[in-house]
C-alpha cells in the first residue's frame, strides 16, 4: 500500500500530518467543495523519501560488507605457518550480498510487504554483526594450536580493515532496516 496524505482543496483547513479520516467522516458542510478533478488522496513524498532512504542504507551496507570481504582482512603473525581461514571473508561476502539485494527488492517495490523485508534485513544484519564481531574477537584472543613441528603455539589474528568495513556495513545496513520500520 502506497503511503498517502490528504491534499485538502482552497478553502479547507489543512490536516495534522498522518492524519486519516475515521470511519463515516464527512467534509464540513461549510467548506467549499473542492474543484472538478481535485485528487483528495496524493502520495506523501515524505513518506517515500523515508523509505527510499533506508533501502539506500541497506544497499550501501551490503556493498561496504562485500568491498570490506576484498580488502585485506585477517592476518597471521607467522603467515608460513598459519593461514587464515576464509570463513569470515566467505560470511562476509554471504551477508553483504544478501543485504544488498533486500536493499535493491525494497527500492523496486512500491507497495506490499517492505515491513517484512525491513524485520528480514535488520535481523540479518545483527547476525552478520555478530558473526563478523566474533571473528574478530576470536582472532584478537587467539587460540592454541599445534604447529607442523607437534609445538603448542599460541595463535592470535591480527584485524585489517577488510574486517573493519565488513562489520561497519553490517551496521549500516541494520539502520537502514531500522529506518525502514518506523512509522511515517
Amino acid at each position: 500500500m502506497m503511503a498517502t496524505r490528504l491534499n485538502p482543496p482552497p478553502g479547507w483547513p489543512s490536516a495534522p500530518q498522518g492524519w486519516t479520516p475515521p470511519p463515516g467522516w464527512q467534509p464540513d458542510p461549510s467548506w467549499p467543495a473542492p474543484p472538478p478533478g481535485w485528487n483528495l488522496w496524493v502520495e506523501d513524498a515524505a513518506a517515500m523519501d523515508g523509505r527510499v532512504r533506508a533501502a539506500r542504507w541497506i544497499i550501501a551496507g551490503g556493498a561496504a560488507a562485500i568491498v570490506g570481504s576484498l580488502l585485506p582482512f585477517l592476518s597471521s603473525p607467522q603467515p608460513a605457518l598459519y593461514a587464515v581461514n576464509s570463513t569470515p571473508r566467505e560470511s562476509a561476502t554471504f551477508f553483504g550480498i544478501v543485504l544488498a539485494a533486500i536493499g535493491v527488492t525494497m527500492l523496486a517495490r512500491t507497495a506490499g510487504r517492505k515491513r517484512g523485508w525491513g524485520i528480514l534485513a535488520l535481523v540479518l544484519a545483527i547476525l552478520a554483526v555478530l558473526d563478523q564481531g566474533g571473528f574478530l574477537l576470536a582472532g584478537l584472543v587467539g587460540a592454541d594450536e599445534t604447529d607442523p613441528f607437534g609445538d603448542t603455539v599460541h595463535v592470535n589474528f591480527s584485524p585489517h580493515v577488510g574486517i573493519f568495513l565488513a562489520i561497519l556495513g553490517c551496521v549500516a545496513a541494520g539502520i537502514g532496516a531500522v529506518m525502514s520500520l518506523r512509522r511515517r
